[in-house]
């Protein structure tokens, strides 16, 4: 376009017309660098409970502190590319028994930002409603599984089941290695999960499954880990490590893993005050257990989960919010890709 404007016009008009064409393609260079600069703090909704409703929550506070928000929903897999790629701002619940390998390793290169830790400490293992211990003497210890694997549901070949979801855990290894009078049943989903922990409930019949911390099911059904030898590195690939000097796994899983909460790079420098209150906001399990039932078992809807949990813990984010000494930028002012 240009240089047909260039050509069009006799050559002593040049000298008036490059200067003011060079201004105005200027100003369309900014106009469009300025429909592509994103003027709110993307956060991630994943695939389970507990982090959409806390993704609520961190995003009512920083409205509250003035910033725009949205929210993208997508699952778990996606979230380090959108996070590396600045597509997404911010994830809210990043778990180190599932994440911590990718996590470490994008924080690494420089792709990704730790944001902080929350108070909360992470487990997940072999679980049991806390009726079970009436019939089974010496749980939560692994080794009263065998002396009464009886009284829990039978496989065909009359060992007792476990029951567990589609996530790749360490559990027939662990097995084979405790000599274990059990088999592992894979269910399809967390939902599959949940109606055979509710009917074993209801009937007040024995059962174990897996679980973790923070999850929902620990703020309305008491029950308890099993305790299993304590893991260290060793047991995943040292035989000779352990009870068993034959076999890996013969250990439970790690105990009171971190749970954090993650950023695009950029979030520090074009949104500091953001990054601190991110920084600042911390739950707890019973925090995060009792947010997630409000949705898992009262049936609200993420977003009024979140209103709730607000409007109950007044005192609690005030003190997050009022930490942060820092102004509010505004967030289509100074943010950029």
């Amino acid at each position: 376009m240009l240089k047909r404007l260039l050509t069009s016009y006799p050559g002593k008009w040049i000298n008036l017309l490059v200067p003011a064409l060079l201004v105005q393609l200027a100003i369309s260079m900014s106009v469009s660098a300025q429909s592509q600069t994103p003027n709110s703090i993307k956060i991630l909704q994943l695939d389970w409970t507990s982090q959409i409703v806390l993704s609520h929550i961190f995003g009512d506070l920083l409205q509250k502190k003035g910033y725009q928000v949205e929210f993208i929903s997508k699952e778990s897999d996606s979230q380090w590319f959108l996070l590396s790629s600045k597509q997404a701002h911010l994830q809210v619940e990043v778990w180190e028994g599932s994440m911590a390998t990718r996590f470490d390793e994008l924080v690494k290169r420089g792709l990704i930002q730790d944001a902080g830790t929350h108070a909360a400490l992470t487990r997940e293992e072999w679980w049991y409603p806390a009726y079970v211990e009436k019939v089974c003497p010496g749980l939560p210890d692994w080794q009263a599984l065998n002396n009464c694997s009886h009284l829990f549901d039978q496989s065909p070949d009359g060992k007792a089941i476990y029951y567990t979801g589609p996530w790749e855990k360490p559990d027939r290894a662990r097995i084979r290695a405790l000599k274990l009078n059990y088999e592992v049943k894979q269910l399809d989903d967390s939902d599959s999960l949940r109606q055979q922990l509710e009917s074993a409930i209801a009937q007040k019949k024995p059962i174990v499954i897996f679980n973790w911390t923070p999850n929902w099911v620990e703020a309305v059904h008491p029950g308890k880990f099993v305790e299993f030898p304590t893991y260290m590195a060793e047991c995943e690939y040292d035989p000779g490590w352990g009870i068993n000097p034959d076999l890996n796994w013969d250990c439970g899983n790690p105990k009171n893993g971190w749970l954090k909460k993650a950023t695009a790079v950029n979030v520090a420098t074009d949104w500091p005050c953001a990054f601190e209150l991110i920084n600042n906001i911390s739950f707890n399990n019973d925090d995060i257990a009792k947010a997630a039932a409000l949705v898992e078992v009262e049936g609200l809807s993420a977003e009024a989960a979140a209103t709730y949990w607000l409007e109950s813990n007044t005192s609690t984010w005030q003190a997050w919010i009022n930490s942060s000494q820092c102004q509010v930028e505004m967030t289509s002012s100074k943010a950029s890709n």
